[in-house]
Order: structure tokens, then C-alpha cells, then sequence
């Protein structure tokens, strides 16, 4: 997190760890992310009381300017594979997924 100072960014990445409880990244949330939702890791970290109201105001800020700072503290726990993977902005497909009962289509 260039940002933010390094003791921040380590406290930031402790509670967002935490909120995946090394469970599977959900690439949803991170394309959230992505297109500015924020709220819920705000949220988060608010919830945790470890941060004042200027620390999240200035974390909230550098996340708006930056949200690779949030995605790169999201992917802070994943496996190297899952973090190359996630680190790349998705493209949605223009062909049609195929599930066992229906056809979804996306766009």
C-alpha cells in the first residue's frame, strides 16, 4: 500500500486476513472492488476498533484513489497462484456459460 505507512498497511492486511478466514477469495468481491464498492471492507476494518476515524478516513481515501491498495490487502493470505490469477482485472466472456440445466449469458 504505497499510500498508506507501513504499520497501517500491516494492520489493515491482519483484519482483512481475518475476514477471509482462509476461506476461498471470492472474485466477485474483488471485481467490487474494482468498480469502487468498498463499503463492506470499510466496514470491516470500523468493526475491528483497531483504527481511529482519521486512520479509516485516510485508508478510505487511499483505497478510492487506488483500489489495487484493498485487492493487493485482499490477496495478502491467497496462494501465489490465486494471487497472479486475481491480480489481472477479469474480462467478461462474450460467449455463453453452459450450465448443466440452462445457458447463462453474460453482458
Amino acid at each position: 500500500m504505497n499510500d498508506l505507512a507501513s504499520p497501517t498497511k500491516d494492520l489493515v492486511n491482519a483484519v482483512l486476513f481475518c475476514e477471509w478466514d482462509g476461506g476461498e477469495i471470492d472474485v466477485h468481491a474483488i471485481d467490487r472492488v474494482r468498480a469502487g464498492e468498498m463499503d463492506e471492507w470499510q466496514e470491516a476494518l470500523s468493526e475491528s476498533g483497531l483504527f481511529t476515524d482519521s486512520a479509516l478516513m485516510t485508508i478510505a481515501g487511499a483505497w478510492r484513489r487506488n483500489p489495487e491498495l484493498l485487492v493487493d490487502a485482499l490477496l495478502g493470505g491467497a496462494d501465489e497462484v490465486s494471487r497472479r490469477r486475481l491480480k489481472v482485472p477479469r474480462q467478461l466472456s462474450l460467449l455463453p456459460a453452459m450450465l448443466p440445466d440452462r445457458m447463462v449469458v453474460f453482458g
